[in-house]
């Protein structure tokens, strides 16, 4: 378990990091903006983590598929409103190889579970209610990273996106070939 200082700290430092994309990206309309890709892959941290549905889910379960990472919480405006966008962009390449997690950052497993069930989100809904995954330098929220078949970021996206919008949802299919 989490001690109670850190896992407090983690909380303020989310939050104000939801509130700087907003303010950053306010300028730009979430489908201007793609994923970044990184100069240099790095090992994608591992987890186990409860899932909504009862069961649990690892990093290591995704090996040998693209995998879309996002952490966000039902208490973040900007990580609701991407969430309907990201079932679209899930519906439409998960036929290609792209596989999804949304990681809900704390407290609590039935607000995650409501919410995927209002929206009818079907790709992974898992929670971190510790926060443990400091590792994945997740700085505000949402966030979204892309790791390859072998384990590796490869791209990432802080702050809101239309992730249906067609640049997008190129830029992510040609990634996965």
């Amino acid at each position: 378990m989490t001690d109670r200082p850190v896992v407090v700290g983690l909380w303020y430092r989310l939050v104000g990091g939801c509130a700087l994309a907003l303010l950053l990206a306010a300028p730009l309309q979430a489908s201007q903006r793609p994923m970044k890709l990184l100069e240099t892959p790095r090992e994608a941290p591992a987890f186990v983590l409860p899932a909504t549905d009862g069961t649990q889910r690892t990093l290591a379960g995704y090996r040998g598929r693209y995998l879309l990472v996002n952490f966000w919480a039902v208490w973040c405006a900007p990580c609701r409103k991407e969430m309907p966008s990201m079932q679209a962009t899930y519906d439409a390449l998960k036929a290609e190889g792209l596989a999804m997690i949304a990681i809900h950052v704390g407290p609590s497993m039935e607000m995650a579970r409501d919410f995927a069930t209002e929206l009818g989100l079907e790709f992974d809904i898992v929670v971190d209610e510790d926060m443990a995954l400091t590792d994945w330098q997740v700085v505000g929220l949402p966030a979204t990273f892309l790791v390859d078949p072998d384990g590796h970021l490869v791209a990432e996206a802080i702050g809101e996106r239309d992730w249906a919008d067609p640049a997008l949802v190129g830029q992510l299919r040609s990634l996965l070939r």
